[in-house]
């Protein structure tokens, strides 16, 4: 719509840039066909109407010039408003960019100091099921994520698998067990290639978070392998409404990475059990 009114006002502009050079074009020969209509050789040859025909000439070119002024004004002025957005524009992304990384660098500098807060907090508890829970609980709240997973490797009929050990605000029946094997869904792809994915768009229905006020379906989605030595231990899954950034990713992986000695630790004591 923006754009309709320039050209509107561009086509207008031209207009009645034509129209003034009509207007000249005929006051100047206004005098003649006058002259011709009243079978006089020269209106200029009649004293009485010089002084009129001299005021006609004075304010139409005054009008014609102020008519030229405004519409080079308006021009210029179109200039330097489209010039101003682009420059508000650069500044902007500019600013937004900066604001961004230094953003970013400033939660890597806090990493180490978050993974030392997290070790405190999971390292006492006995239990490798509760640690799970508070480490997600933990990431929950830092990155404003609503709802999380920890997966651990298992084998089944001789498949690997993945199946689900902690969880925060999951909404799943007691006697319902989640698994995936390898290259099975999100969580099974993620399991295969050992690599972290960072989803912004989540596919629909693929996870909801239940409340008070009903379902909802966040937009963004994080995937990490929990990894120890080179060997899958299991996949965290964190779900959020707001993106995840390289910082977000920095610390999922690092907090994964405490947990993950003692989950192999945990695997191992129920292979010898068995």
């Amino acid at each position: 719509m923006k754009a309709l009114y320039k050209n509107l006002a561009l086509i207008t502009s031209l207009l009645y840039t034509l129209s003034i050079i009509g207007l000249a074009y005929y006051l100047f020969i206004f005098p003649e066909r006058i002259a011709n209509q009243t079978h006089l050789i020269s209106l200029m040859e009649v004293p009485e109407l010089k002084p009129v025909l001299d005021e006609l000439y004075i304010f139409s070119g005054i009008s014609i010039l102020l008519g030229f002024i405004s519409i080079l004004l308006h021009l210029f002025n179109r200039n330097n408003d489209d010039e101003s957005n682009v420059v508000y524009i650069e500044k902007f992304k500019e600013k937004k960019d900066s604001k961004d990384h230094a953003g970013e660098d400033a939660s890597d500098s806090d990493v180490d100091e978050e993974l030392k807060e997290i070790n405190g907090k999971i390292k006492k508890e006995p239990d490798n099921k509760l640690k799970a829970e508070k480490l997600l609980s933990y990431l929950a709240e830092q990155l404003e994520a609503s709802q999380g997973a920890i997966y651990i490797t298992e084998k089944k009929d001789n498949k690997n698998i993945i199946s689900l050990f902690a969880a925060y605000a999951f909404v799943l029946p007691e006697s319902q067990t989640v698994s995936y094997e390898f290259g099975e869904g999100l969580a099974g792809q993620v399991a295969k290639e050992q690599k972290m994915i960072n989803i912004s768009d989540i596919p629909e229905g693929y996870i909801k978070i239940l409340s008070g006020l009903g379902e909802s379906n966040p937009a963004h989605l994080i995937l990490c392998p929990i990894m120890k030595d080179k060997k899958l231990i299991g996949v965290a899954e964190i779900a959020s409404f707001k993106a995840f950034n390289k910082s977000h990713e920095l610390l999922v992986e690092k907090s994964l990475a405490l947990l993950a000695n003692d989950l192999d630790k945990g695997q191992q004591k129920e292979k010898k059990e068995k």
